[in-house]
């Protein structure tokens, strides 16, 4: 084989190795910002609608402490049902926002707008503590509301802490090569590119907002989306983290629902 030969293989083979990790990457990115619709098996979302949560709503539009509970990406409200119970039995009231007609769900800057209304609204009606919690992309949603809004506490399940680093960790467990974690990451945030992933626009926030309020972080060590690295900063930040040991992604509560709900009730009684 000549000179030029070589060259010519080794171009075609950096060609089709780059559109390959823009595929895939790109494959990722819309795993993320806009995935099918997912159906667990009812075991594991427990409660089919709010009525079928254990516990009653305070007397009034709002009680003294108000939640606003904000859902993942995969999911619809049904997912943060879980999360209910404990607050009910806390005596407070709660409030499930829906982001799964926007482009983005959870991740796109109107449900941010959605779930800031939705403290303010609370806080205007007489609630005392205003209690945000998000599951996944949701709890990134409440970081971000609360960087804008004051609340009284923000309790992140599995929480989405940085959108790169959760694409990394999704890249590496599919065992696909480093580089395409980097290029979903791109594809998510940049304008233009973004339509690879099927969305109309980028992500705009993609770490976590807030380090000023009180906060919860409920995640297991098996879940690839929420780096410990990313955890222990935010420890080191001064939030309050439970650790699980087995549960995938938003699951924890499936893993130990006693001690998921123990930490919740130990982060209220901080609040005041």
């Amino acid at each position: 084989m000549d000179t030029m030969q070589l060259v010519r293989t080794a171009v075609t083979g950096t060609v089709i190795a780059t559109a390959g990790s823009v595929a895939l990457g790109a494959a990722a990115a819309r795993r993320l910002l806009r995935p099918a619709p997912f159906v667990p098996p009812e075991s594991e979302l427990v409660y089919a609608d709010e009525r079928s949560v254990p516990g009653t709503e305070p007397d009034g539009v709002v009680g003294r402490t108000h939640v606003v509970h904000v859902h993942g990406q995969s999911l619809g409200p049904q997912q943060v049902l879980r999360g209910l119970r404990v607050w009910r039995e806390l005596g407070a009231s709660n409030q499930v926002v829906d982001t799964s007609d926007l482009p983005l769900r959870s991740l796109d800057p109107a449900a941010v707008d959605r779930v800031a209304a939705a403290a303010h609204a609370a806080r205007a009606r007489g609630a005392e503590r205003v209690v945000l919690q998000g599951w996944s992309a949701g709890a990134l949603a409440a970081s971000a509301a609360a960087a804008r809004t004051p609340v009284d506490g923000i309790v992140g399940v599995a929480p989405l802490l940085d959108v790169r680093s959760a694409l990394r960790g999704a890249v590496t467990t599919a065992r696909f090569p480093a580089a395409v974690g980097v290029v979903a990451g791109r594809i998510a945030t940049t304008p233009g590119l973004s339509r690879l992933a099927g969305v109309p626009y980028p992500l705009t926030v993609t770490r976590w907002q807030d380090d000023r309020t009180p906060t919860l972080l409920l995640h297991s060590t098996a879940d690839a989306l929420v780096a410990a690295a990313d955890v222990e900063t935010h420890r080191a930040r001064g939030a309050r983290v439970e650790t699980f040991a087995h549960a995938r992604h938003t699951l924890e509560w499936n893993e130990d629902p006693e001690r998921w709900e123990r930490a919740v009730r130990e982060f209220a009684a901080t609040l005041g």
